[in-house]
């Protein structure tokens, strides 16, 4: 009988959606860490659930030929880096293709999984936390959530960031570490840098030193401070510019969005540009189309010239205020934005092809039931958890049918998965 502290051999016969192994031990469902398929393992039980246990490997008997040893195993961001790339391209594949069938009971067989085959330093945004040292450090959370592992570079940040980092090291910068928490990297194909500077205060031991520093780096175009108001939280309401301008420019195709530090923006802007471009080839012609969940709107202004009209619903101010300006500055008279939550404004809004990118959490039910009673003729569901997009795509199935699923390797060496559904009125 399987307890806490058991050592068992087992097999992995899959890995799930967060990258554990799967081993099945005496009708027991074991999930291991960084146990790729197929490999056999030494394993010590470390939890007992009622229906499943966890473990860690103990001592590693076959190796997978598709594990890869690299020097930042150790952090919990990098959650797949242990499975080499091509392996992580089926996996994305195969998780897709079982997640609709295990959720929704929906047979499908999915597209090859999108790749820029880009599989490091892609990030154009990172955030680092600032260590309890008296000289800056910065750190990343260890994979055992123990706490913050020091880095000198971070494998999956673009390579302006990771000089910006080097610069910081060496520089030995002495800070309140109980006042500032954060540094935020914003870069763009430039190789510009907007970084922000996150503390409790506006003003602590070292701030001048620190933007001293920053300000000799080339490529940083911009300063600001913000103020963390919730320790749940990264970023605060309130920023400040401190040097330089207080955005970036970032571009997506022929289009140009000055990004503040309070924005979402993609942080793969090549592997994300591959996936509005197959939307943009999808979309009927001369369409009327509504971008709900619509960000800065780089979806609707991507696929401006099929569209004859495009209506942009988002509840971000920022965002919105971004979206307004390309409007203004490219003069288009075809493009309007509407600021309030999609669920509350999509029965507001008329338009034959549908576009949503919602947050982790989906559709709302008054959504999804709002466009099954009023169905448009397509929509393009790009969705950052599997879950909740099957979850709401199986509820559109009574109205509308599928025509395409493409798995998006957006962010290589981690789980996230970003999916983007095509379907159509039945």
């Amino acid at each position: 009988m399987l307890t806490v502290g058991s050592i068992i051999t087992g097999t992995s016969v899959d890995v799930d959606y967060i990258g554990q192994g799967i081993i099945k031990h005496e009708g027991i469902v074991i999930f291991v860490k960084r146990l790729l398929q197929d490999e056999v393992a030494e394993v010590e039980i470390t939890s007992m659930k009622n229906r499943f246990a966890e473990g860690k490997i103990i001592k590693l008997i076959t190796p997978s030929p598709h594990r890869r040893s690299h020097p930042d195993l150790h952090l919990g961001s990098l959650d797949l880096l242990h499975m080499d790339d091509e392996e992580q391209l089926r996996w994305q594949h195969q998780l897709t293709k079982q997640t609709f069938e295990k959720i929704a009971g929906i047979i499908v067989e999915p597209e090859q999984t999108l790749t820029d085959r880009c599989f490091f330093h892609y990030r154009n945004k990172s955030v680092f936390h600032v260590m309890e040292r008296p000289v800056l450090t910065l750190g990343l959370y260890k994979e055992d959530g123990s706490g913050l592992q020091m880095i000198e570079q971070f494998a999956i940040a673009d390579q302006t960031t990771n000089r910006i980092l080097k610069v910081i090291k060496e520089k030995k910068i002495r800070v309140d570490w109980k006042i500032f928490k954060h540094i935020s990297i914003r870069t763009n194909e430039k190789d510009e840098a907007l970084v922000t500077l996150v503390a409790l205060k506006p003003s602590f031991f070292g701030l001048e030193d620190v933007r001293k520093q920053l300000n000799t780096i080339q490529g940083v175009i911009g300063i600001t401070l913000n103020i963390k108001d919730h320790p749940q939280t990264i970023l605060g309401p309130t920023s400040y510019l401190m040097d330089g301008k207080d955005y970036i420019d970032l571009s997506l195709g022929s289009w140009s969005f000055q990004v503040t530090d309070q924005s979402f923006f993609q942080i793969n802007t090549p592997v994300i540009e591959k996936a509005y471009a197959l939307i943009k080839q999808h979309i009927i012609e001369h369409a009327t189309l509504v971008d709900a969940y619509s960000g800065v709107g780089s979806i609707g202004f991507y696929c401006h010239d099929r569209l004859t009209s495009l209506t942009m619903i988002e509840s971000n101010k920022d965002a919105v205020k971004i979206a307004e300006d390309v409007i203004q500055k490219r003069g288009l008279t075809n493009v309007k934005v509407l600021k309030g939550y999609a669920e509350r404004l999509i029965n507001e809004v008329s338009g034959d092809v549908l576009v949503v990118d919602p947050p982790r959490n989906g559709l709302m039910p008054a959504f999804v039931q709002s466009i099954i009673e009023r169905p448009f003729k397509q929509i393009f569901y790009l969705s950052c958890d599997l879950k909740t997009l099957t979850r709401d795509v199986k509820a559109l199935l009574s109205t509308y049918v599928i025509k395409q699923i493409t798995p998006i390797r957006m962010f290589p060496q981690t789980t996230e998965c970003e999916t983007l559904v095509i379907l159509e009125k039945s």
